[in-house]
């Protein structure tokens, strides 16, 4: 029998469920990933990922007021582009939504390594789970799941005792670390303020961790079909939370810089030692005498990666619901439970979660292909929001950005810029699958319902989009590019690229609004 989803989050749980969300496994591992990539000037890439998640917050808080569903970011482009589009941006979302718990236990994992013989494997410096880590870690995304089919409201009350912690301990560290050991030559005794230029400091923001650990504001928008007062709360959630991790995140990258000793940096920003490298934090404040602030680090690395786990877990779950409704997954995903949970589709991503723990995967390799599909559903977000402005004039907007246009192309523009950073190595797989999920979906939806409009017209701009956002990824400069187009006209194109596709897709609306005949 199937259940409704029940409202039941105000705005505080909303609120902790971003903020625990953004404050996982980055703040253990982004500041020393950051920096060395970009030395102090991580600060820098900080700045930049904060300015593009409060940006892209405030384009979803005026389609996730307008529209309060469960699992937002896989039907916002399905309301204003139909199926294609949304089954692209569902699946993108999808894909990097899935990652997010492996990588937190990953984390988990890692620090607790120095402590339990047997849980890592170091292979020519290069850090993965051993054989005994792999289970402890399928043990732990177990318990993630399992805890998330007690429901939504035990989540939302369970969550803000660990938001409370999550948000005083990352606080407490840096303040204590910037009391007894700060260093202020270091921020420009060993290659200056920019020792990697400016493509260190946008590297730092693709791979380095940064962009990663402010992505996790969007998951208020997957649980605002629980929201008791969505109007209100999610725009609150979703810009708040940006606003108070990332002011967090600054003191720690600020702490982790003027914290390292002078023999960490003998090797130069980008030859941080390997034993800094095992857990950043748990070294500094030894090395700073603090004791009682390690045991106090070693207990928040299970906890911060194991409430963002949790929060991912369930908002993870809420992507196949949202996309069944679409009619673009079973109907089987969109059964509840009597506690109001869709546990085939926690099944399901439990299932998909053990494959990033294979022994090729690091937490690095895992942060960019995340950061890469995530920004790419990200990018969907301000077509659906001008489309859904002209399709759309007389649905009631309790949130509205001035100057819509201008707004969306920035954002746009934005995204695209970050997913060009992550580097092709890591854009071809996701570009890759996406091209392949969209076709097996085509092939798919004409067999099994060959009458159905599928709205393939999206691919005026899809295919000029995903295919040249690949050619100028495998183009440039980032991530094994080829190097062929010179410096300057990579930007360029991508700007230009960025406000056609925008304008096309703009003006190619297919609505298929909540409540429509049409809308599945």
């Amino acid at each position: 029998m199937a259940h409704p989803l029940r409202r039941q989050l105000g705005l505080f749980p909303l609120l902790c469920v971003s903020v625990s969300a953004v404050i996982g496994s980055a703040w253990l591992f982004a500041a020393m990933y950051a920096a060395q990539l970009a030395g102090p000037a991580a600060i820098l890439s900080w700045l930049i990922s904060i300015g593009a998640a409060l940006v892209l917050s405030l384009v979803y808080a005026e389609l996730g007021a307008a529209f309060p569903v469960a699992g937002g970011l896989a039907r916002f482009s399905y309301f204003s582009h139909g199926n294609l589009a949304g089954f692209l941006a569902g699946m993108a979302c999808w894909l990097g939504y899935v990652a997010v718990a492996p990588i937190e236990v990953q984390a988990m994992v890692r620090y607790l390594s120095d402590f339990i013989p047997g849980l890592v494997s170091n292979t020519d410096g290069i850090r993965s789970l051993a054989p005994l880590g792999m289970a402890v870690s399928a043990f732990l995304l177990l318990l993630m799941s399992a805890i998330n089919l007690l429901g939504v409201s035990w989540l939302g009350e369970s969550n803000k005792i660990l938001t409370i912690w999550k948000a005083i301990i990352p606080v407490l560290i840096p303040v204590a670390l910037l009391s007894v050991s700060f260093h202020s030559g270091n921020f420009n005794d060993f290659g200056g303020f920019l020792p990697g230029g400016w493509n260190g400091v946008f590297a730092a923001v693709s791979t380095g961790g940064t962009l990663f650990a402010m992505l996790g504001f969007r998951t208020a928008i997957e649980l605002a079909g629980e929201a008791k007062n969505p109007a209100r709360d999610i725009p609150l959630a979703l810009v708040g939370s940006v606003l108070i991790t990332g002011a967090i995140y600054i003191l720690i990258q600020i702490a982790f810089l003027g914290a390292l000793p002078a023999q960490s940096l003998a090797h130069g920003w980008s030859g941080l030692s390997s034993h800094v490298d095992t857990g950043p934090f748990v070294t500094l404040a030894a090395g700073a005498g603090l004791f009682w602030l390690v045991k106090l680090i070693l207990i928040d690395t299970i906890v911060s990666p194991g409430g963002c786990g949790l929060v991912f877990t369930g908002a993870a779950a809420r992507l196949p619901y949202a996309m069944a409704r679409n009619g673009q997954l079973p109907p089987a995903f969109t059964v509840l439970t009597r506690r109001g949970v869709p546990a085939l589709a926690i099944f399901v991503n439990f299932a998909v979660g053990l494959v990033f723990f294979a022994p090729s995967q690091t937490w690095q390799s895992i942060v960019s292909f995340i950061s890469s599909i995530q920004i790419i559903s990200l990018a969907f977000g301000p077509p659906s929001l001008i489309a859904l402005r002209r399709a759309a004039p007389d649905v009631e907007r309790p949130f509205r950005l001035p100057a819509p246009r201008l707004f969306a192309a920035v954002t746009f523009l934005a995204a695209n810029l970050i997913v060009y950073w992550c580097g092709w190595q890591t854009n071809r797989v996701c570009y890759g699958l996406l091209a392949i999920l969209g076709m097996v979906f085509v092939v798919v939806k004409m067999i099994r319902s060959p009458h159905e409009d599928l709205d393939l017209d999206g691919l005026f701009w899809l295919i000029p989009y995903g295919a040249g956002m690949a050619a100028i990824s495998m183009l440039g400069h980032f991530g094994g590019g080829w190097g062929w187009l010179p410096v300057g006209w990579d930007y360029a194109l991508l700007v230009v690229g960025s406000l056609v596709v925008l304008a096309v897709a703009a003006r190619k609306p297919r609505p298929r609004l909540p409540g429509s005949a049409n809308a599945g």
